[in-house]
């Protein structure tokens, strides 16, 4: 009988094992907060890489996303909101949203991407040490603006007059633009003109106060409000017939002239990596920020000709694609 008792109670220990064994583990829960919109290039190259890393969307992963649509006044609440659903993570892009959930919270941990001067923003520390809740990928290298500006002195050496488009509301491309702007007007002997924008409708305006001040190029930054969608900026510089070079790829692709910066899809990559061993156990405060290894140089020869401009051959022979 004893014997009876003690196999059942066996079994039924086998059963309740092999019942939490099968039981689901509890997905991750991410909270996602976009300066623009969640899509394109960037988020598409993010999702795909979580999921080679094992991570599936409505099986151990759920994100929920949050769409500042270029007003960044929201990022704030938008941020506040993600943070009281209490995820295991926040992801963001951009200056300004990485500002807005740092200030929202600093016990979630944080993981972001297109920033370009994180500690000079006090995002973290230090790239090799970040402390805090905060680590990423960081998207500027050293005089990323002043190499911009050096492109313009190669391909038109005549140039005097020339520009910065740039949004005055984010605090990294203010400080950037602070060092190098008198740095490259030294360089190169340019007379600079910075042209601010803070929202997407200040564009046009900017765009007809260079045409104005008889600015003969310009440099155009990396704020998502610039870049979204890429043909925005590159069609109204393109009816002002004004040259420029820009951060994305995209933006050539859609009519720029030139652009000159990092792989945003690999770099979205990287900051995927990053999430996995922060969800694994990793604490962002020892992980150091990533950096770009590498920069791509597009030129569209197509937008080129409709400008009158003619490509150095050395400029064609270092540039990675040539669009034709």
């Amino acid at each position: 009988m004893r014997t009876r008792k003690a196999l059942a109670s066996l079994f039924v220990t086998l059963l309740t094992s092999v019942a939490v064994a099968q039981a689901p583990a509890k997905p991750a829960r991410i909270g996602k907060l976009c300066p623009m919109k969640c899509d394109g290039l960037p988020h598409i190259s993010f999702e795909d890489e979580m999921r080679k890393l094992g991570w599936i969307e409505g099986k151990n992963l759920i994100t929920e996303r949050k769409e500042a649509e270029g007003r960044f006044e929201r990022l704030p609440e938008l941020a506040a909101q993600l943070v009281r659903t209490r995820p295991d993570l926040l992801v963001a892009s951009s200056t300004p949203a990485v500002q807005a959930v740092k200030r929202a919270t600093s016990e979630v941990p944080i993981v972001f991407s297109a920033v370009g001067d994180p500690v000079g923003v006090g995002l973290v520390q230090s790239l090799a040490h970040p402390g805090g809740n905060v680590t990423g990928v960081t998207s500027l290298v050293g005089t990323h603006i002043a190499k911009k500006f050096d492109l313009i002195r190669e391909f038109m050496p005549q140039a005097r007059h020339v520009g910065l488009l740039t949004n005055t509301d984010n605090d990294a491309a203010r400080r950037i633009t602070s060092i190098e702007v008198p740095m490259a007007a030294q360089q190169y002997g340019f007379r600079i003109e910075v042209i601010g924008i803070q929202v997407a409708e200040d564009i046009p305006g900017a765009v007809a106060k260079a045409k104005a001040l008889g600015v003969e190029a310009l440099a155009v930054s990396g704020d998502a409000i610039l870049n979204t969608p890429p043909n925005r900026v590159s069609d109204l510089l393109a009816q002002a017939a004004i040259p420029a070079v820009y951060d994305l790829r995209a933006t050539v692709l859609a009519g720029g002239l030139i652009s000159y910066g990092i792989d945003v899809g690999a770099a979205t990559r990287r900051q995927a990596h990053l999430v996995d061993r922060v969800l694994r156990g990793a604490a962002p405060a020892e992980l150091p920020v990533q950096q770009p290894t590498s920069y791509e140089l597009v030129i569209n020869l197509k937008t080129a000709a409709s400008l009158g401009l003619t490509m150095p051959p050395a400029l064609l022979a270092r540039a990675d694609e040539v669009i034709e």
